[in-house]
């Protein structure tokens, strides 16, 4: 009897307790400096009532497609093809690892559904596209709406009505607003803003529906981006924030385990207890739950900083311009960091014996400008700027 009880006890403690309902919301385009720089009064509740990371990493190339096939799958493009954003789920012309009935890589709607068949499985997205990555015959719900408020509305709507097991949303506005605007405008700040009270109608759903207190609640995003794009492997592109709220999770909590693209597909499975396949990559973010600890092997070296931004007008082209005799040189810190910002005028890559920059100065001759973040416990990539100067 007494073994009868350890074993039931021990397999409960494998998962978070709880949890009966998944609502992943999903803001394309949102940098963790982008977040920072905003005022998101929902999205930061969400962080003092919840666990949260800013250091989310993509998967490359940072584009939408292989991260939000990530998120679903478990694992990266060199498992699940998705190397960019033309690729379908279904299309075998790439050799799996796995491969489930349909053809794809198994993700987390085909293992939900193997492991509770009566549940009730949803995805509603902004960007038509998200549809590439679903096998729709195992969701109750798959809807593409034209405008990220309409989405979310209907998000809503849903959670109201059918009170999903799990339900994945996908907003696009912010990505748009890098494209149209450049990443870290004012319109982009603004969007992040907007985006925050579309995210608040669907917290609100969940309370209204009565299934708050059994909701844990996941905010992610597929990639940041620099100038007016995305795509390559500077900081503010691979940086991302992910929150935990709700049931069964910490409060106000920073994670400190390092956390991947492919790791929400685990959470997922985690947090609602079902077993996730080998043949995943990812891994659950235990720390962001109620009960579980940070891993005894955590790496505890030197801290990767966000990069400092040269100040422009344009937000659409590399930092640097030309100028008529004389050029301003002024180096923003990044958001959400603190450290010296030290820079070297000569193409060199900054030391912690380089200058330290205090404030704008007068360029007189070209000159290409490298800065970088250092403090205490890390330092930054360098970021380079030409000053083209003219007669």
């Amino acid at each position: 009897m007494f073994c009868t009880v350890a074993m039931i006890s021990c397999r409960e403690s494998k998962y978070p307790k709880g949890i009966e309902h998944v609502v992943v919301i999903g803001l394309d385009g949102l940098s963790s400096t982008g977040l920072h720089a905003a005022a998101t009064p929902c999205l930061d509740s969400l962080s003092r009532h919840g666990a949260y990371s800013y250091t989310t990493r993509c998967v490359l190339p940072t584009v939408s497609t292989p991260n939000w096939n990530a998120m679903l799958c478990g694992a990266g493009p060199e498992i699940t093809g998705a190397i960019n954003n033309s690729w379908k789920a279904g299309d075998f012309g790439f050799p799996y690892t796995a491969m489930s009935k349909g053809h794809s890589f198994p993700n987390i709607f085909r293992i939900l559904r193997e492991q509770r068949p009566g549940a009730e499985l949803g995805a509603i997205y902004n960007w038509g596209k998200f549809r590439n990555m679903l096998e729709e015959e195992l969701l109750n719900m798959s809807e593409a709406y034209p405008s990220q408020l309409e989405t979310a509305r209907k998000s809503a709507e849903y959670i109201l009505a059918k009170k999903p097991t799990f339900l994945f949303i996908h907003l696009d506005s912010i990505d748009h607003a890098g494209h149209s605007d450049g990443h870290m405008s004012p319109g982009y700040i603004k969007c992040i803003e907007e985006t925050d009270s579309h995210v608040k109608l669907i917290v609100d759903a969940i309370r209204q529906s009565g299934i708050a207190d059994k909701t844990m609640i996941m905010v992610v995003s597929d990639h940041g981006g620099i100038f007016r794009g995305h795509g390559g492997n500077s900081y503010d592109e691979l940086a991302t924030p992910i929150i935990f709220s709700g049931k069964g999770i910490k409060q106000n909590y920073a994670i400190q385990q390092q956390i991947y693209r492919y790791d929400v597909a685990a959470d997922v499975a985690f947090a609602l207890g079902v077993k996730a396949p080998q043949v995943w990559t990812g891994r659950p973010t235990k720390p962001a739950y109620t009960g579980f600890g940070e891993p005894d092997n955590l790496w505890k070296g030197l801290a990767v900083l966000p990069s400092p931004r040269f100040a422009s007008k344009t937000y659409k082209e590399p930092f640097g311009e030309t100028f008529v005799d004389s050029a301003t040189v002024a180096i923003l810190p990044p958001e959400g960091a603190t450290g010296i910002i030290r820079y070297t005028v000569d193409g060199s890559v900054p030391s912690k014996e380089s200058p330290v920059y205090s404030a704008p100065f007068t360029a007189k001759k070209t000159a290409t400008v490298n800065a970088k973040l250092f403090s205490d416990t890390g330092e930054s990539v360098n970021v380079k700027a030409i000053y083209t100067l003219k007669e």
